[in-house]
């Protein structure tokens, strides 16, 4: 849903966003629903039947042809494939394989990348600045393979030095992944995951990924994200979440981009002062303290005023906020009526002795205790691929993914 009295549209400076998907003839009640649930091979050639409910709530059935998985374009566990509907429009899903539906850590931060897409697309859709974010065309959460549909990223990963950036590439990616903070803290979002494999870039700007990793502005800081590129105070989980969060990792960002080597983590890097086109506009970001460091809204007037200025016109407030934030409220009364009584103080718990036998309590006919592992429950954590998150992190490619760069072997972290 786009607010009417924004203004219209402006030949567009931060790249162009796609058009979502619009079907001929939508999906209604009297139609059957395919089973949704039914999860396509990943190199399927002939097309399947695929259903997704779109950002204006319509749900569309159509028939779909899926590409093979591209290694390290998301956030592991997390997949992406390219797709291909029948009516010749293509787009990229972002979904969950099915070995990792106990992850539940995996699947609540899929349902923040749907959420946040969906809140930045309301509010940016149709203006200069919908570029910036990725296109959301439709999502489903009730599958056995939870996915989110975007129209196809633009450009690729950013890396380090290799790429040779001008100076006035330089100014215009700093001056887009500002405005991408500027824009999220309008909403009330702060991302907390922007890395070099997040942010994309082409010669029309930059594109910011991984939205599960966005999350409420003033919501309470948890350990989140890696050094240098998360702040001193999100990797301690200390304090609420702001905006100044995710101004440092531009900075640390920025740094990478024009020395092709991580900075320091608890602050203003070494040689700061010997890389003068970082430190003549980002200096103050890399304070340890978020209170020491500029507000993006401050930091884009510096930058670029015209833009600013231009940015402010933008966000005009959503007449559903209030509402929005009343069945937020709503919905936290009701989860905590959920919640268990605490139990009676006047009956503390003692645990019985244990009779002679076995440990765990078993004597020695009984069963066999769990002394050395609990047991399978259904909801461990999948062990992490380290190397693919620490490629993805950086920015890395490998073969198979239509890149440019895109040749070198499978695991090859080098630029």
């Amino acid at each position: 849903m786009v607010n009417d009295q924004r203004p219209a549209p402006r030949p567009n400076g931060f790249g162009s966003a796609a058009q979502p998907y619009t079907a001929a003839e939508p999906y209604t009640a009297a139609a059957p629903r395919p089973d949704a649930r039914h999860d396509p091979a990943p190199s399927q050639e002939a097309p399947v039947e695929f259903s997704f409910v779109s950002p204006q709530g319509v749900t569309h059935r159509v028939r779909a042809t899926f590409g093979p998985d591209r290694p390290r374009l998301v956030r592991p566990p997390a997949l992406a494939r390219p797709v291909r509907f029948e009516d010749g429009w293509q787009g990229f899903q972002v979904r969950l394989p099915r070995e990792a539906g106990a992850d539940r850590e995996a699947y609540a931060l899929l349902q923040a990348e749907i959420t946040a897409a969906l809140a930045l697309h309301r509010a940016y859709a149709g203006t200069r600045f919908g570029g910036l974010f990725p296109t959301p065309v439709g999502y489903d959460v009730n599958t056995l393979t939870p996915f989110v549909l975007y129209a196809v990223p633009r450009g690729r990963p950013l890396s380090g030095s290799a790429e040779r950036v001008s100076l006035a590439e330089q100014r215009a990616v700093e001056r887009d992944l500002v405005l991408a903070v500027r824009l999220m803290e309008a909403v009330g979002l702060v991302h907390r995951g922007i890395v070099p494999g997040a942010v994309r870039r082409d010669a029309q700007g930059v594109q910011v990924w991984d939205l599960g990793s966005v999350v409420r502005a003033g919501c309470p800081r948890v350990p989140y994200g890696i050094p240098p590129y998360a702040s001193p105070e999100q990797r301690a989980g200390v304090g609420t979440t702001e905006a100044r969060d995710a101004l440092w990792s531009v900075a640390q960002l920025m740094y990478h981009l024009v020395t092709g080597r991580p900075g320091s983590p608890d602050g203003p890097p070494a040689d700061l002062a010997a890389q003068r086109s970082v430190a003549e506009t980002l200096g103050p970001v890399f304070a340890r303290q978020a209170a020491d460091r500029p507000t993006p809204d401050a930091l884009l007037r510096t930058l670029v005023p015209e833009i600013a200025a231009e940015a402010a016109g933008a966000l005009l407030p959503d007449p559903m906020e209030r509402h929005r934030r009343e069945f937020d409220e709503i919905r936290r009364r009701k989860r905590a009526s959920f919640a268990p009584p605490p139990p009676p103080a006047h009956t503390p718990y003692v645990p019985a002795p244990e009779p002679p036998g076995l440990p765990n309590g078993h004597g020695a006919d009984g069963p066999p205790g769990y002394g050395e592992a609990p047991p399978f429950t259904g909801y461990e954590y999948p062990v992490r691929e380290r190397g693919r998150l620490r490629t993805w992190i950086s920015g890395g490619r490998t073969s198979g993914t239509n890149e440019p760069g895109g040749s070198r072997s499978e695991g090859d972290t080098r630029r």
